[in-house]
C-alpha cells in the first residue's frame, strides 16, 4: 500500500510539475491552465484507480503541493521562475478540485466492484438450485430410536447408529 502512496505520489508530483517544465517553452497563459487542468484530472484518476479508497486524496494533495513549492522556492532563486502556479485558480484546481476528482473515482471503482460481486453472486444462486433441486428428490423418513428425519435409502441411521430398514 505504501508502495502505491509513493508511486502515485510521485506521478502527481511529475504531473503538476509539467506547467513548470514547460513554461520554458511557451508563453501562453491558456495553454498552461489546460495543462494544469489536464495534470489535475490525470492526477486524481491515476490515484483514485491505484488506490481504490478515500485515501487516493492524498497523492494529488501531496503533488500539488510539492509542485507548488518546488516552482515557490525556484521563483526565490531564479527570476525566469514561472508564474502561473501562484494564481488563485491554480490552487484551488490543485488544492481541491484534483482529490475532489480522485475520491470520485476511488467511489466509483469501488462501486463498480460491488455491481460485480453481485452479478457472481446472482450466477453463482442460478447455479445453485439445480443442486438444490437433486437434495429435494431424495425422499426422506424417520429414524424409530431418535426421531430424526434421514434419507430413505439409508439402512443404518448416521447419527444414532441404529438400524433402520433391512438390507436390500
Amino acid at each position: 500500500m505504501i508502495g502505491r502512496f509513493a508511486a502515485t505520489s510521485i506521478i502527481s508530483y511529475l504531473l503538476f510539475l509539467l506547467p513548470y517544465i514547460l513554461s520554458a517553452l511557451t508563453s501562453s497563459y491558456m495553454v498552461l491552465v489546460i495543462i494544469i487542468m489536464s495534470a489535475a484530472i490525470a492526477s486524481a484518476i491515476i490515484s483514485g484507480l491505484l488506490i481504490r479508497s478515500h485515501y487516493s486524496i492524498i497523492p494529488p494533495l501531496s503533488g500539488s503541493t510539492a509542485s507548488f513549492l518546488t516552482n515557490y522556492l525556484s521563483g526565490l532563486f531564479l527570476v525566469a521562475s514561472s508564474r502561473v502556479y501562484f494564481d488563485w485558480p491554480y490552487l484551488a484546481l490543485g488544492f481541491i478540485a484534483s482529490p475532489a476528482l480522485a475520491l470520485l473515482v476511488a467511489e466509483l471503482r469501488a462501486e463498480r466492484g460491488i455491481e460485480r460481486e453481485v452479478e457472481v453472486a446472482a450466477v453463482e444462486e442460478a447455479a445453485r438450485p439445480e443442486a438444490e433441486i437433486a437434495e429435494e428428490e431424495v425422499e426422506l423418513i424417520r429414524c424409530p430410536s431418535c426421531g430424526r428425519q434421514i434419507p430413505s435409502d439409508s439402512i443404518y441411521c448416521p447419527l444414532c447408529g441404529s438400524r433402520v430398514a433391512e438390507e436390500r
